[in-house]
């Protein structure tokens, strides 16, 4: 069985599972028809990084596996009853049910190994270098897809989110029309911010703003600035020296990179 029929057989249990989120009681949890949106989108955008970066076959299909099972754990956790046994992670959870597929285990331990590490590490603040170069290589891509969905969610949030769920309750963040000085600071000096320093829904702008510096793929920032993402996010803020700030800085950081 070769990668392609392995990845034919591992779409046929995405599609089962995006079936089963569309039937009671998952078609009335939001999580799961949000997750298997986000994901429909990520397998999109890594499809396109991929032929930008003109992979083979092999490559592309690994590149989808990561894509379409990346977040599955979501759902993983909607769909099973004892959750107090489940790991809290979904990265976790998404491997988890991947090593109990009968398709994934047939790929050879080298290549279950990169995709493993690569949903693994997804959704961690940094890429660690210690990744061997190809787990590398499918981190970056997925992360790029994955934040190319991010910043196209949020950003038709904040242009449309009149009559839409109040995100920031969804967040926990105060709605308060500021930023905070010392969140943004971090960012001007270079330093990566932390979700856990989160106040009010602009910081949670900020932030998402400041993932253009850990974007890897120059059609990655072709994309971004074609979509003009950032701008709506900058748009949708409090202005002040500190935001313009950062702005300019992700706009030249973006400029020099496409």
């Amino acid at each position: 069985m070769d990668y392609i029929e392995i990845l034919e057989d591992l779409r046929k249990a995405y599609q089962a599972i995006k079936q089963e989120c569309q039937l009671p009681p998952l078609a009335l949890n939001p999580t799961a028809l949000k997750t298997i949106e986000h994901t429909d989108r990520v397998v999109s955008n890594i499809l396109i990084l991929c032929e930008n970066l003109e992979l083979d076959e092999n490559e592309k299909a690994i590149s989808e596996i990561v894509a379409l099972f990346h977040d599955i754990g979501r759902i993983k956790v909607l769909l099973d009853e004892d959750t107090a046994s489940l790991p809290t992670n979904h990265a976790d959870l998404s491997v988890q049910f991947l090593k109990q597929n009968k398709s994934f285990v047939l790929l050879s331990d080298k290549i279950q190994t990169i995709v493993i590490e690569t949903i693994l590490n997804h959704n961690k603040p940094e890429v660690s270098q210690k990744e061997g170069d190809l787990v590398l290589f499918y981190l970056k891509l997925l992360r790029d897809a994955d934040k190319l969905d991010v910043w196209y969610s949020t950003s038709e949030y904040v242009k449309h989110k009149a009559g839409k769920p109040n995100l920031a309750l969804d967040l926990a963040l105060s709605e308060k029309p500021f930023v905070t000085a010392s969140f943004c600071q971090t960012i001007i000096d270079g330093g990566i911010p932390s979700k856990t320093d989160l106040i009010t829904f602009n910081d949670f702008i900020i932030f998402q703003m400041s993932l253009v510096f850990d974007l890897n793929f120059k059609k990655s920032f072709q994309i971004l600035n074609q979509k003009q993402y950032i701008r709506h996010l900058y748009d949708s803020l409090p202005k002040n020296d500190s935001v313009i700030e950062i702005y300019r800085m992700i706009r030249i950081y973006s400029e020099n990179r496409i």
